[in-house]
This record gives C-alpha cells, structure tokens and sequence, in this order.
C-alpha cells in the first residue's frame, strides 16, 4: 500500500510540476481556456490527458457562453496529435478531437446508446504546448452548428474554470 501511494504522490508531484512540455514521455495533463477574450463570446475549456506513446488524449470539455438562455455544453473529447514540422526549428503540435455528449448510462445496464458528436475540435499550439489557436464548432440545444474560427488557445492549471 506504501509503494502504491509513493507512486501516486511521484506522479501528481510530475504533473503538477508541468510535465506539458516538448520532449516528455509518457502521459501528462493539459488544460486549455479557448476563445472568450470578447465580451459575450464564447469560452470552451479543456480538461486533457495527452499520451505521448499513442499520440492520443481524451478528457473533457465545456463550452460556456453568458447569452440569454446561458450556453453550458458538456463533451467527451477523445483524439490524437501530431508534430507538424515546416522547417528546421519551427514545430507546432496538431490536436484533433472529437467530442460526444454525456451520458449517465447505469452501470451493468449493457453498452449504451451510440450518440453523435457535439463538438468537432482542431488546434495548433505552440512546440511548448502552451498557446496556439483553435477552429472549433458544437451543437447548441436546439440541434443547430455553429462555427468558431481562429479562436486564441491558452494553457491553464487544470485545477481552475
């Protein structure tokens, strides 16, 4: 139990100290504020787990938006990223996910229903992991897309909104 709990306070010590940098290995959190620098825009914050081996995350999602009624979508987000290398020394990272909304399924109750994406997501960052921008678009509730173009990506703790 001792090993155990050695190995969870490493790794929490790892992650909390920015393990989201170009070079590491193995599996890190990143969380991202996209967009709502405008007065009235939308804000979609990520919540992810980047596994460097598989090149692939997934994590969570929120969009929010102070309209009147007030935006709050939720999403699964699972995808995966790529090193994208134009010339020596200028390296971005892709991100692709795709997001699915939540549900609470009972456990034991079978597979579940199968549910189309609410949230398509693209965005290139920075070598570092650390800003880029993002193209992204969900459904609202009433069925209709909308798109959001170049929006501006920031990292942030992943302990915050």
């Amino acid at each position: 139990m001792k090993r155990i709990l050695l190995i969870i306070a490493v790794l929490a010590a790892s992650l909390a100290a920015g393990a989201a940098f170009a070079g590491e290995t193995g599996l890190f959190t990143a969380c991202y504020n996209i967009g709502g620098q405008m007065p009235g825009a939308p804000l979609f914050h990520t919540s992810l787990a980047v596994n460097t081996p598989t090149e692939s995350l997934s994590g969570m999602g929120r969009i929010t938006q102070a309209v009147n009624p007030p935006l709050d979508i939720h999403t699964r987000l699972r995808g995966d990223f790529t090193y994208m290398t134009v010339m020596p020394k200028n390296t971005h990272i892709l991100i692709v996910a795709t997001g699915y909304p939540m549900v609470h399924w009972p456990s034991h109750s079978g597979v579940g229903p199968v549910l189309p994406p609410n949230v398509h997501l693209r965005m290139v960052l920075s070598e570092n992991w650390k800003s880029g921008t993002a193209n992204y678009s969900y459904q609202n509730p009433a069925g209709k897309w909308t798109n959001i173009r170049n929006a501006p990506v920031q990292m942030v703790g992943c302990n915050s909104k």
